[in-house]
Formats: structure tokens, C-alpha cells, sequence
């Protein structure tokens, strides 16, 4: 035994990957008005909260609020790209924020996981914005275009993420 212990929590790149991606939603939050960026904003605080303290129990609880706030955007009158958007960062946020948590209890935070970190978000954000454009073709093509309908290829959008994010 070399007598070092391994934190058993995720690195600062965690911090910025998870971050980048809920700044990004509550961006795109604003475009709906001021209140649904804020708890969009607020969510990500406590993701981000949940990655330091390398708790799944926040960063999911963060990640849901999060999405409420994209959810209160939709509702606010948020254009049907920036609510997908934000529902695509979101979940970004989340899974990647997820992912720093498990690695960080595996390897530590000493480890250099920041090419493994990036390359799942990227792959997750691909993934949300090929997902985005196709909840976007079907709100364009739609029957109808009432704010309703941007709700529902909201939640759409974001089931398509969680299952194809989902290990």
C-alpha cells in the first residue's frame, strides 16, 4: 500500500462540462421570458452543487428543475427551437453531470478524466440536437401550431434523450 487515498469525487472538468450545458438551457430558457431561465439557471446551480458533492441525489434533483424551467419557457412562449434547445442542454447537463459522478467515485479526482467526460457530453449533445431537429421537422409539419403542441414535441424530445442517453 502506497498510503494515498483516492477523493472519491469528480474532477473540476466535471464542473465545466455539466455547467457549459445548463448555461446553454438557460439561454435558451430566456427566450421564453425571464422566469423559466431563472429556475433553469437555479436548477443547474444545484446540479452543479450535486457534482461537487458527488451526489446523484442532487444532480438528478437539479437536472429535473432544470428542465421544469425549460418547461415554464415552452409555456412562456418560447420559440419551438429554443425550447428544444434547452430541453437537449438540459438533459445534456444532467447525464453529464451523472456520469461525473460515477466516474469521480471510480477513479477519483486526481484521475485525468476529462477526454472520457468530453467525449460523452459531445456524443450526448450530438444526440440532442439530431433529436432536437427531428422535434423540430415535426412541429413544422404538424397539424397545428398552437403553444400545446410545442409542450408535447417538448416532452417528446426530451423521452427520446433520456432513452437514448440512458445506459
Amino acid at each position: 500500500m502506497s498510503g494515498t487515498e483516492i477523493t472519491r469525487r469528480p474532477g473540476n472538468h466535471s464542473l465545466l462540462v455539466s455547467g457549459v450545458a445548463g448555461a446553454t438551457a438557460a439561454a435558451a430558457g430566456l427566450a421564453g421570458g425571464v422566469t423559466g431561465a431563472v429556475v433553469t439557471a437555479l436548477g443547474t446551480v444545484v446540479l452543479l452543487a450535486g457534482v461537487r458533492r458527488a451526489t446523484h441525489r442532487a444532480v438528478d434533483v437539479g437536472g429535473l428543475v432544470a428542465f421544469v424551467g425549460v418547461v415554464l419557457a415552452a409555456l412562456g412562449d418560447a420559440p419551438a427551437p429554443a425550447v428544444l434547445v434547452g430541453t437537449a442542454a438540459s438533459v445534456v447537463a444532467w447525464d453529464a453531470a451523472g456520469n461525473a459522478v460515477s466516474i469521480g467515485r471510480q477513479l477519483g479526482a486526481e484521475a485525468d478524466t476529462a477526454r472520457a467526460e468530453t467525449l460523452h457530453a459531445a456524443t450526448g449533445a450530438l444526440v440532442g440536437l439530431v433529436s432536437a431537429g427531428l422535434g423540430l421537422v415535426l412541429f413544422e409539419v404538424g397539424p397545428t401550431r398552437q403553444p400545446v403542441t410545442t409542450l408535447f414535441v417538448l416532452l417528446v424530445a426530451a423521452a427520446l434523450l433520456v432513452v437514448a442517453l440512458n445506459r
